[in-house]
């Protein structure tokens, strides 16, 4: 029941985003908006406390989406709609569908691409010209830091995930002299 009132929200706004053309508009804002609420939990537990006004969640909401008080458009009238009917416990999954619909309607596959170390900007413009090439699409390109990966990189091309990192490789090397090694 939860996912699916997110959804009608979800698909209620990418659809008259898309009508007005301003599906890239509301994109960026949510992106915005979903960046800030990771980096900051006390604007997830604002949304959620009773006891703060609607008017202050609005305001926080404008202000983390990076949009002025004064704005007026569809995604301010969509959280004003969100707040009026109490769902903005409800956002970050409409974020999540939102940006989904988004990428499928526009033919962008998110590639989430991890390594022990950071990389140059150049060979992750080759990463993303590589697989554009490949699938022909429009990639969206997040890029990661995780040392334990010790070295190689993982890449997550939508749902295809490619690990050539040194910590895979050392757990295969556990797997398999553990399968030989005799039990005490």
């Amino acid at each position: 029941m939860n996912g699916s009132v997110a959804k009608r929200y979800a698909k209620a706004l990418f659809e008259e985003a898309k009508e007005q053309f301003v599906d890239g508009q509301v994109y960026a804002h949510l992106g915005t908006l979903h960046s800030n609420m990771k980096a900051t939990p006390d604007l997830q537990m604002a949304l959620i406390n009773p006891r703060v006004s609607p008017e202050k969640k609005y305001s926080l909401l404008l202000l983390a989406s990076g949009l002025d008080p004064e704005a007026t458009t569809l995604y301010t009238r969509f959280l004003q709609l969100l707040l009026k009917n109490h769902r903005e416990n409800k956002l970050r999954l409409i974020i999540f569908v939102y940006r989904d619909l988004y990428r499928e309607y526009h033919q962008i596959d998110r590639v989430v691409f991890e390594t022990a170390v950071p990389v140059e900007r150049a060979m992750v413009e080759k990463l993303i010209q590589s697989i554009k090439r490949h699938t022909g699409r429009e990639v969206e390109c997040e890029t990661k830091v995780k040392p334990s990966l010790i070295g190689g990189f993982r890449l997550r091309i939508g749902d295809h995930r490619y690990d050539y990192s040194y910590q895979y490789k050392l757990e295969k090397i556990r797997e398999c002299l553990g399968a030989t090694l005799p039990r005490t």
